[in-house]
């Protein structure tokens, strides 16, 4: 989702005159070409956030005019009106909107309307007289526009040569499309209609009633109303499309179809195959059938991600599309993954709404929640349950900033509504619903489920709602342990001993705040409701022990150990959203003892857990990097990935310039080998954890361990793919680009730039732009980001060069002193747009989430927060970079000595562990 704040100016100025400025006779947006013909009275304190609930809509009728080719579109918005008090004054959004003609009518009369605006976000109405209680109808005639440089609201693409108009609309895009009562609790049917030149078709999120043909060689589409949906779930998308039928889908077999942009349908062979098994799996879950009329997938280029419209989900082209030469195993499993999570927002999200975006966890965190569950029946190979835990450790790192946000976090402005789209929201939202689902038991959690969309089907729900259907069908008070993840930051840190001096065994458990060396404590402590289970050798099998932890320290008895337990882990399967500590006795005899008993998902935990004790502080780095050595030829490629991450440790950030090779050699060492024994080439019949680890192993072994023969190949490799797209496997496209530009020289550089400046085909051209993201050359990296400059290239496709150049040390300071250089360009100035996709500009201060000392950090500050203003919504990813530095220099000072001891080889071989695979 993009990020955008813009400030709500209480002036009444000429509506949306900050979008651009007037030119000529050309009228300001917001002018409305006809004088009015009444006296406004004084203009109305308008809204700051919130629209006033006095006027409702209850229905929408849009028709659009909309070439492709042409940057501005026609508009007439005829909405329904329930007036719940008198008012003279109604408020509702429109942003970049020329407004032409607005009138109400009620009773028989049409009242004329004066126009106004507040800030760039709202449109308001003022009458002579007020309106009556009861219904009334609007009709407001409008133009606005279509943008090239962006990729939400509507917005245009050239793709083969063909002009296409797409929309994406959440989380505060509807309003730059057509007026509207635009938050998600205003939730009524919509009719869309749309004039579009011949040869052109429109899709939206309903059946089509009819094609007409209309004047001057236009054509005329009409579609069925649409169920009650809140403006952000409306999409369309205008163009010469083709259409790829899939088989009919779900209980009631629904159509179901890839639109895809023209001569590209059979690209979307796997999204056809695949989506209707996906509906019919989730309906399975629901015990409710899918709620709409069709179910329509629609590519679109250069859009961020995928979006759940109902009838028409969206889809960024390069994860629906793919030409069977070139797919990949990688492609497809990410396209049915993220089809999971849109599908599941079907009935989390869609059929079900939140009230207000403070809930938006309710979508996100659900969808994101849904997806292992389901691939866990559908796909059991793809490893659902342990792809969880991955994700809840990532979540976790997340969490670890004090500056994060709460899943529930309190809106306070647009700001927050786009920050919400996060890490948090996804991450830590989901893996608390898994918590709560082993806690409560899934029968229990998914008849929960059932009984509260159930029973807030077609409207709107908040998490009180949803805690409350759990409440009730399992017994037991959800809410207090929910909210105490929900509505605070952070995550508990639980620290387990083992005891058996006396009694019976038992563990001792306390929990606090887990906080990084860096970050600053909060002032209050902070508790949670906990589940906690410790898994423990019982007297034949592994047993399962269990407790809600509601207060600091608490104690577990282990009823099935007859005496002194050999090892004990106190998060079974990874369920628990907490870092755990154990006692240093606990976890000798667990690495003694427990290590090979643990399943796939635990071992993932155990890694997590060390690098979060090192970066705590409380672990020595020459402690936990040993596991990575070990996990470096462990067969299996979830538990090899998660110990990919204890890289962190060693950190070219973390390291002086004289450590620098001794890295690379330790990561030429471990991985190096395995990496050259898989090889660029893949083989008949190996697995696809094979296929999908090879890319990794070797950009690993290869970029940051600088191994010799597989740069040579790489290099050898990319030359060949320059002159023939089928010399390298599709997997290993990315990689081979990678590696020859990451080791490339000028002469490279020039032939990946000049191959991109004549190349056509998008799919190749992402490619090429991702191995020039890779280019370390610090001059080479200065001359490539001036191509964002460029008026031939669009920045939509491109920026990508500027986030790959600020992730790596060696470039990072050329990233961001081209934003310092060309900021009033990037973002805009004067009321002029800049070159960056709206929203984009509040993400600029994460190029410097790289750095790693207390100088950089101060110039960032110096320079982005004074320009607070000109990056709406950027004040809290600032706050978030400024931790992130100040806990790699803590982490540098604390464990760079222990870090040194490991690389030169002093650091002793993991202590007491088997020699057994992790």
């Amino acid at each position: 989702m993009p990020n955008l704040l813009r400030p709500v100016a209480l002036a009444t100025v000429t509506f949306l005159a900050a979008c651009g400025a007037r030119q000529g006779n050309t009228p300001a947006p917001g002018a409305v070409e006809t004088p009015p013909v009444v006296q406004a009275p004084a203009a109305p304190t308008p809204p700051e956030l919130r629209l006033p609930t006095d006027v409702r809509p209850t229905q929408y009728a849009i028709v659009l005019k909309m070439d492709p080719k042409v940057e501005t579109f026609e508009g007439t918005a005829d909405i329904t009106l329930d007036v719940a008090k008198p008012t003279a004054h109604v408020w509702l959004h429109g942003k970049g909107l020329i407004v032409k003609e607005a009138s109400i009518e009620q009773g028989g009369v049409t009242l004329a309307v004066k126009p106004s605006s507040s800030g760039e976000d709202f449109l308001g109405l003022s009458l002579e007289k007020p309106l009556a209680v009861g219904g009334a109808k609007l009709r407001l005639v409008y133009t606005g526009k279509a943008s090239e440089r962006e990729t939400s609201g509507a917005f245009r693409v050239n793709e083969g040569g063909d002009w296409y108009v797409y929309t994406q609309f959440e989380p505060l895009g509807a309003r730059r499309a057509f007026p509207s009562f635009d938050e998600p609790s205003f939730k009524v049917p919509f009719q869309l209609t749309f004039h579009v030149p011949q040869g052109n078709v429109a899709v939206t999120n309903t059946p089509q009633l009819a094609e007409e043909a209309g004047a001057d060689g236009w054509r005329i589409f009409r579609f069925a109303p649409t169920q009650p949906l809140p403006s952000y779930l409306i999409a369309f998308g205008v163009g010469p499309f083709d259409f790829l039928p899939a088989r009919d889908a779900g209980l009631k077999q629904v159509k179901t179809r890839i639109i895809t942009p023209k001569g590209r349908a059979s690209e979307g062979a796997w999204a056809a195959k695949v989506t209707p098994d996906i509906l019919e799996q989730l309906e399975k879950y629901f015990g409710i059938p899918y709620a709409y009329e069709k179910l329509d997938v629609l590519a679109v280029p250069l859009m961020g991600g995928a979006m759940e419209n109902p009838g028409l989900v969206t889809f960024n082209s390069r994860l629906i599309l793919s030409r069977p030469e070139d797919d990949s195993v990688g492609r497809q499993r990410a396209f049915a993954n993220v089809q999971v999570h849109e599908l599941a927002h079907q009935w989390f999200g869609d059929l079900v709404t939140m009230a207000w975006w403070d809930d938006l966890w309710l979508n996100e965190s659900f969808a994101s929640w849904m997806t292992p569950r389901m691939v866990e029946s559908w796909q059991p190979a793809w490893d659902g349950p342990v792809e969880r835990v991955q994700h809840r450790n990532g979540a976790l790192e997340a969490d670890s900033l004090v500056s994060a946000r709460f899943i529930r976090q309190p809106i306070r402005n647009n700001g927050d509504i786009q920050n919400a789209f996060d890490g948090i929201t996804y991450g830590k939202g989901s893996a608390v619903l898994a918590m709560t689902e082993a806690w409560l038991g899934r029968e229990v959690f998914q008849k929960g489920i059932q009984r509260y969309i159930r029973a807030h089907a077609g409207g709107n729900a908040t998490a009180k709602d949803f805690v409350d259907a759990l409440s009730a069908e399992s017994g037991k008070d959800v809410g207090s342990v929910m909210n105490s993840f929900l509505d605070q930051t952070g995550a508990p840190f639980i620290t387990a001993t083992l005891l058996c001096d006396g009694g019976k065994p038992r563990v001792a458990l306390t929990q606090q705040r887990y906080m990084r060396l860096g970050s600053k404590t909060p002032d209050m402590a902070q508790s949670w409701k906990v589940p906690v289970c410790v898994k423990y050798p019982g007297a034949t099998k592994d047993v399962t022990a269990c407790t809600l932890m509601t207060e600091a320290k608490a104690e577990l008895p282990l009823p099935e150990a007859k005496a002194c337990p050999a090892w004990v882990f106190p998060n079974v399967d990874g369920a628990g959203y907490y870092r755990v500590r154990l006692a240093d006795d606990t976890r000798a005899k667990l690495m003694k003892a427990g290590l090979t008993k643990l399943s796939r998902a635990e071992r993932v935990v155990l890694l997590g857990d060390a690098l979060a004790l090192a970066q705590a502080g409380v672990l020595p780095a020459a402690e936990a990097l040993p596991l990575l050595t070990r996990v470096a030829e462990d067969p299996d490629r979830q538990v090899l990935e998660a110990g990919l991450e204890l890289l962190d440790l060693v950190s070219t950030r973390l390291l002086t310039p004289a450590q620098e090779p001794e890295r690379a050699r330790y990561i030429r060492d471990t991985f190096g080998p395995r990496a050259r024994k898989l090889g660029f080439k893949p083989r008949a019949g190996e697995s696809e954890d094979t296929r999908l680890l090879r890319p990794r192993l070797l950009e690993l072994a290869a970029n940051e361990g600088h191994d010799p023969k597989l740069v040579a190949e790489a290099r050898t490799l990319a030359d060949q793919w320059l002159k023939d797209r089928r010399a390298v496997s599709p997997e290993l496209v990315g990689p081979v680009l990678s590696i020859a530009a990451n080791h490339g020289d000028a002469a490279f550089n020039t032939k990946l730039v000049e191959t991109l400046r004549g190349e056509k085909d998008r799919y190749t051209r992402q490619q090429l732009l991702g191995g020039l993201s890779q280019v370390s050359d610090p001059q080479l990296v200065q001359e490539n980001l001036k191509m964002l400059l460029e008026p031939r290239n669009d920045l939509r496709e491109s920026l990508w060069l500027l986030f790959g150049a600020s992730r790596d040390p060696r470039t990072q300071g050329v990233a961001v002193d081209f934003v310092m250089k060309n900021f009033d360009t990037l973002v805009g100035t004067g009321g002029k747009p800049g070159l960056l996709p709206e929203g984009m500009g509040s993400r600029l201060p994460y190029i410097g989430a790289g750095f790693c000392d207390a100088g950089k950090r101060q110039e960032l500050a110096a320079f982005f927060e004074p320009r607070g203003k000109q990056l709406p919504g950027s004040e809290r990813v600032l706050n978030q970079v400024m931790e992130i530095v100040d806990q790699c220099g803590a982490l540098k000072e604390k464990q760079g000595e222990s870090i040194q001891s490991f690389l030169s080889g002093k650091a002793a071989k993991t202590p007491q562990a088997p020699p057994a695979p992790l």
